[in-house]
């Protein structure tokens, strides 16, 4: 006998990672529409038409600006940077998150003198979401704004977090975890309460699998998936890195060739 059960879960994290270098322009703003860290949101509308190539970053990337102010990380130390004695010009901030539906059908491993419980899981709608926020300490100027070298800079850091092999490698990694086995110690408790729920004249000859119930398996399904997802973002987080090592924040160029411009390239 067997039970299938349906759950959903979600997870989130934020990350952190600052550039530097920028053109700037003198223009000041009146404190209308800033927010009470002094930064305002940029609105798209005051600004002339993306290029092509950044548009699909744009809408994929989920991206806010925010201009002015106190830097994110500073207005919230839980999300610093973790660089003391700096001062940025920029800051990008990916939200990262995943959700997921899965199967389960409960059965049972190994002899009967010492069973456990094992949990076969299906996978559906696997997917990560990602969102941004950029902050600019002072305002390029609009008319070529999306040619300062700045922000060129931190739509790299968008194009990363945005790459979709992050997805595909995600899930891969997901689905490798299609057979959940339980220890024994683990498995007891499960059963002791699931005994608890089966009607009494079962007690002694049915099984207890069908009075599992979903909640039962969501500390297994959440520990496997938060561990691939944890993995991704700490993917990210060195890619991040890796860029602002290689461009010192911005103020070189890309290489033509290397691991970066493979990341960079999709």
């Amino acid at each position: 006998m067997t039970a299938v059960q349906y759950l959903d879960a979600v997870g989130v994290f934020v990350a952190v990672v600052v550039g530097l270098l920028g053109v700037f322009s003198n223009e000041s703003y009146a404190d209308e529409g800033l927010n009470r860290h002094g930064q305002r949101t940029l609105s798209l509308v005051d600004l002339p038409e993306p290029p092509a190539e950044l548009k699909p970053l744009l809408a994929k990337g989920k991206i806010t600006f925010l201009v002015g102010g106190e830097r994110p990380s500073v207005v919230n130390p839980s999300r610093s940077t973790g660089v003391g004695g700096r001062k940025f010009d920029a800051e990008t901030q990916f939200r990262l998150s995943y959700s997921f539906k899965t199967r389960c059908r409960w059965g049972w491993d190994g002899p009967p003198a010492s069973q456990r419980l094992a949990i076969q899981v299906g996978y559906d709608r696997l997917r990560l979401d990602v969102s941004h926020q950029v902050w600019l300490l002072r305002m390029p100027e609009p008319e070529s704004f999306w040619d300062a070298p700045l922000v060129r800079h931190e739509f790299d850091h968008v194009r990363l977090s945005c790459d979709p092999r992050l997805t595909a490698q995600f899930v891969k990694a997901v689905n490798t975890h299609r057979r959940i086995v339980l220890t024994r110690e683990e498995s007891e408790p499960l059963i002791r309460a699931a005994q608890r729920r089966m009607p009494s004249s079962w007690l002694g000859s049915g099984s207890p699998l069908k009075y599992f119930s979903g909640a039962d398996a969501q500390p297994w399904l959440e520990e496997i998936v938060n561990a691939e997802f944890q993995r991704i973002v700490d993917l990210v987080g060195i890619r991040y890195q890796e860029l602002d090592r290689q461009t010192n924040h911005g103020r070189l160029a890309v290489p033509e060739s290397g691991e970066l411009s493979e990341w960079l390239r999709y």
